[in-house]
C-alpha cells in the first residue's frame, strides 16, 4: 500500500511527446504539401498575375462605365435638373413647386429629395423608401468605399447630388435598371474571359514552363552524370536561352576547372610515383650489392654508401619540397615575418653559387642595404632556386649573374644565365608543378620540376611579382619583386 501511495500519477512520456508533438508534425506537414515543384510556383505565380492585372482592369472598366451612366443621366435630365434648381432656389418649397415635383416623379420617374442646410428632410416628391430614408442608407452599400454612386445600386436607383443657392441640397434619383442589368451581363462576359485565359494560360503557360524547365532538367541530368570517370561530359548550351544559357556556361566553366585540376592532380601523382621510383630502384640495386659483394670489397662497400647518402639526399629533397606544396595547398604555410636585408641575401647565395659552381663566371650587381618585410630563409630560398637553374642551363665557361636593386617600389632580384634559353611554348608552364621544358627528364639538368612552382609560391606570399625573359641559345633573366620596407633606415 505504502509503494502505491508514493508513486507518481502522471502521463507517460511518449503520451506527451506525442500530445507536444503533435502541433508540430501537422506543421512539418504542412509545410511538406507547401514545398511545390518549380514548375509549380512559376504557373501559381503566373496566376496571381494574371489575377491581378486581370482585376485591375475590371475596375477600372466598371469605374468608367459608373461613370459614364452618371454623364449620360445628367446630359440627358440637364433640362429637368436645372429648371427643379432654379424653381426650388427662387421661390423655394411653395405648393406650386411642389406639385411641379410631384408630376416631374408621375410623368419622368425621376425622385426629388430637398433638404435644407442641416441635411433635414424638406420635401421628397416619391414616398420610395430609399428616397424618403437616403440620409440613412448613404454610405451604407456593398461599395460605399469604392463607388459611392452605388450606394442605392440594390434599390435599382442612382443618387445624383447638387448644392442649392440656398445652401440646402437637392438629390435627384434616377431609375437604372437597364444599366444594372447591362453591368451584370458585362461582367459576367468579363469573368467568362478571366476563366477562358486562366485555361489558355495554364495551356500555353504550361507548356512555356516547361520549355523553361527542360533546361534546368538536363543540367540536373548531366551533372549527376558527371564523375572522375566522366568529366569530358558538358551541358549543351544550345538548348538553353537568357539566364539559364549563363548558368549552363558558368557550369561548363566551373567543370573545365574540375576537370583541369584533376588532370593536375593525377599527373602530380604520377610525376611523385615516378621520381620516386628512380631513387628507390637505385637504393635496391646498391642494397642487393651489398648484399652480394659489398661485405668483403671495400671499393664496392664505399660506392654503396655514397650512393646510398645520395639518394637518401635526392628524397629528402623531394619530400621536403612536396611537404611545401602540401602544406601550400592546405593553406596553413606559415612564414617568419621580420625586417630583412635583401641585399645581403642575394649577395650571400651569389658568393655561394661562385664558391660551389668552378665551371661557370659568376658575377653580382647589388645596391646595398635594401630591406623587405618576410620570411628571410624563404626570400633566400627563392635566390637558390634562380642560381641552380642558371647552373644547369648554363655551358661551362658561361657567365652567371645576380642583380638586386629598386624598381618601381620594389626590390627587384634577378638572376641571368647564359643558357640555352625557353621555348615560347613553354613559358606559360615552367611555373607548374613538375613541369620541366627538357623533355628529357634527367634530374642532372631537369630536376624534380618543383622549384619554379615553390619560387613563384613564396614571391606571390610576400605581395610580390615573378617574371622570366628568355631568347634561345642566348639566356634567361628570372626576376622576383618584393615590395620594399617604408621608412627602414640601414
Amino acid at each position: 500500500m505504502m509503494k502505491n501511495k508514493n508513486r507518481k500519477i502522471g502521463l507517460r512520456p511518449s503520451a506527451l511527446d506525442k500530445i507536444i508533438g503533435a502541433p508540430l508534425t501537422a506543421l512539418e506537414d504542412i509545410k511538406q504539401l507547401m514545398k511545390f515543384s518549380i514548375r509549380t510556383k512559376i504557373s501559381i505565380s503566373y496566376l496571381i498575375i494574371f489575377t491581378f492585372i486581370f482585376s485591375v482592369t475590371t475596375g477600372f472598366l466598371v469605374a468608367g462605365y459608373i461613370y459614364s451612366v452618371k454623364t449620360q443621366l445628367y446630359e440627358k435630365n440637364f433640362d429637368v435638373v436645372e429648371q427643379v434648381l432654379s424653381l426650388v432656389s427662387e421661390e423655394g418649397l411653395v405648393p406650386d413647386v411642389k406639385d411641379h415635383l410631384s408630376r416631374i416623379y408621375i410623368d419622368q420617374n425621376i425622385g426629388v429629395l430637398i433638404q435644407d442646410r442641416n441635411g433635414e428632410e424638406s420635401y421628397a416628391n416619391s414616398p420610395l423608401y430609399p428616397i424618403v430614408n437616403y440620409d440613412s442608407l448613404k454610405g451604407s452599400g456593398f461599395f460605399k468605399d469604392i463607388f459611392p454612386l452605388l450606394d442605392l445600386a440594390s434599390y435599382e436607383l442612382m443618387p445624383l447630388e447638387f448644392d442649392l443657392d440656398t445652401d440646402g441640397k437637392a438629390t435627384f434619383f434616377f431609375e437604372i435598371s437597364g444599366e444594372i442589368n447591362l453591368g451584370r451581363r458585362m461582367c459576367a462576359i468579363l469573368g467568362i474571359c478571366y476563366f477562358v485565359g486562366l485555361m489558355v494560360m495554364f495551356l500555353f503557360g504550361g507548356i512555356k514552363t516547361k520549355q523553361v524547365i527542360s533546361p534546368i532538367n538536363m543540367i540536373s541530368q548531366t551533372a549527376d552524370n558527371i564523375n572522375s570517370q566522366n568529366l569530358d561530359a558538358r551541358i549543351d548550351v544550345g538548348k538553353a536561352k537568357y539566364e539559364l544559357k549563363d548558368l549552363a556556361i558558368t557550369i561548363n566553366e566551373m567543370i573545365d576547372r574540375i576537370q583541369d585540376g584533376y588532370k593536375k592532380q593525377q599527373r602530380f601523382v604520377s610525376d611523385v610515383s615516378h621520381e620516386l621510383r628512380t631513387p628507390i630502384s637505385v637504393i635496391d640495386g646498391y642494397a642487393n650489392m651489398l648484399d652480394r659483394w659489398g661485405k668483403k670489397d671495400p671499393e664496392i662497400l664505399q660506392e654503396s654508401i655514397d650512393a646510398l647518402k645520395n639518394e637518401a639526399a635526392n628524397m629528402g629533397n623531394l619530400v621536403e619540397r612536396l611537404l611545401f606544396l602540401a602544406r601550400y595547398d592546405r593553406d596553413v604555410l606559415k612564414y617568419e615575418i621580420k625586417s630583412c636585408n635583401i641585399s645581403e641575401i642575394i649577395e650571400e647565395v651569389a658568393k655561394e653559387t661562385q664558391m660551389i659552381d668552378s665551371d661557370h663566371k659568376v658575377n653580382w650587381l647589388i645596391e646595398p642595404n635594401l630591406y623587405v618585410l618576410g620570411d628571410c630563409d624563404r626570400i633566400k630560398q627563392v635566390a637558390r632556386i634562380f642560381a641552380d637553374n642558371a647552373v644547369k642551363y648554363t655551358p661551362k665557361g658561361k657567365h652567371i649573374d645576380f642583380g638586386c636593386f629598386v624598381k618601381e617600389g620594389y626590390a627587384a632580384v634577378e638572376v641571368k644565365d647564359s643558357g640555352i634559353g625557353i621555348e615560347k611554348k613553354d613559358l606559360e608552364s615552367i611555373f607548374e608543378r613538375f613541369y620541366r621544358a627538357d623533355e628529357s627528364r634527367n634530374k642532372q639538368t631537369g630536376g624534380y620540376g618543383l622549384g619554379l612552382s615553390i619560387a613563384k609560391i613564396i614571391v606571390l606570399q610576400h605581395k610580390g611579382k615573378i617574371k622570366v625573359k628568355t631568347k634561345i641559345n642566348r639566356g634567361s633573366i628570372f626576376s622576383a619583386y618584393f615590395p620594399l620596407q617604408k621608412n627602414k633606415t640601414p
